[in-house]
C-alpha cells in the first residue's frame, strides 16, 4: 500500500448535529478505491488553536494524504487557512486567479441585480487568501480555492489537501482535481463479501477469529442487515491473492448452529 489518508472535518455545525458530515462519507468512499484508504476521521470545532493542533498532529503522523474539509468561506468563523498559515509559519496572500474569478462573479451578480455593488466585499476578498507557497487547485463549481501543501516525509511525497465544505464543490474538486493528481497509481484495497440468511452475528466469533489468525493481511468485519434479515461478512486487503483465499476459506467454514 502507498499509505493511508486522514480526514479532518471542520465545523461547529457538524458537532452540534445541525449538519451531517456527508463530506467525510463521500471522501472515504472515493479513497477506498485508491492506494490511500482512510484510517482516521476527526471532527473539529471552528476554533483556531484546535485546528492548528490537529494539523500539527496530522503532519507528524504517518498518513500519506491529509484532507482538511470546511472553513474556507467568507465569514469570520471560517478559519482553516488562518490555521494552516499559522501552522506553516507563513503569511496569507491573495491568489490572483481566485481574485479575478471572484471579481467576475461579483460583477455578474451585480448585473443581475442580486448585489448592490460590482466590487467584491471584505468576505469575498477573504476567500482569496491562501497560505503563501501552497499549490492552489481549481474549483470548478464555487469560489473558495482548494489547496495542496507538501508535508515533510522521508520517502514518498505527503500532501495536505484543503477542501471547501460545500458538498457540491468538494465532490467536483475531489473527482476532477484531487484523485487524478494526488491519489493515482499503486494497488488499492480489494473488497469481497458473503451474505448469510438466518444466522446470528455472534455465531461468527470463532470463524472470524480463526480466519484472522490464518490471514493476517486480511481484515474481516460483520455487518447485520436487520431489515433484510441478512448478515454480511466483508473482507478487505491490498493483497488480492490473500483476499481470494480468505473468501474461499470463509465459504468453506460454516458457523456452528
Amino acid at each position: 500500500m502507498a499509505g493511508s489518508s486522514w480526514i479532518i472535518a471542520v465545523g461547529d455545525e457538524l458537532l452540534s448535529g445541525h449538519t451531517a458530515d456527508s463530506n467525510s462519507h463521500f471522501l472515504a468512499g472515493r479513497l477506498r478505491t485508491t492506494p490511500y484508504p482512510v484510517s482516521r476521521i476527526v471532527v473539529l470545532p471552528d476554533r483556531l488553536p484546535t485546528i492548528v493542533r490537529e494539523l500539527s498532529l496530522a503532519a507528524a503522523g504517518e498518513a500519506a494524504r491529509v484532507f482538511c474539509c470546511g472553513g474556507l468561506g467568507p465569514t469570520p468563523d471560517d478559519r482553516t487557512y488562518e490555521a494552516l498559515a499559522e501552522f506553516l509559519g507563513v503569511p496569507l496572500v491573495a491568489d490572483p486567479t481566485t481574485v479575478e474569478r471572484i471579481r467576475t462573479r461579483t460583477a455578474e451578480l451585480y448585473r443581475q441585480g442580486r448585489l448592490d455593488s460590482p466590487e467584491p466585499n471584505p468576505g469575498n476578498r477573504k476567500m482569496a487568501l491562501v497560505p503563501e507557497g501552497s499549490l492552489v487547485l481549481r474549483n470548478p463549481v464555487g469560489s473558495a480555492p482548494p489547496t495542496a501543501t507538501r508535508l515533510a516525509g522521508e520517502r514518498a511525497a505527503r500532501w495536505l489537501i484543503t477542501l471547501p465544505g460545500v458538498p457540491a464543490e468538494l465532490r467536483a474538486i475531489v473527482d476532477q482535481e484531487v484523485l487524478p493528481r494526488f491519489c493515482a497509481g499503486g494497488p488499492a484495497l480489494g473488497f469481497g463479501e458473503i451474505r448469510y440468511s438466518g444466522v446470528a452475528e455472534s455465531q461468527f466469533y470463532g470463524v472470524l477469529t480463526e480466519l484472522g489468525e490464518e490471514f493476517p493481511q486480511v481484515s474481516f468485519g460483520s455487518y447485520p442487515q436487520p431489515v433484510r434479515g441478512e448478515l454480511v461478512i466483508r473482507a478487505s486487503s491490498s493483497d488480492g491473492s490473500q483476499l481470494s483465499r480468505a473468501l474461499t476459506r470463509l465459504r468453506e467454514i460454516r458457523p456452528p448452529a
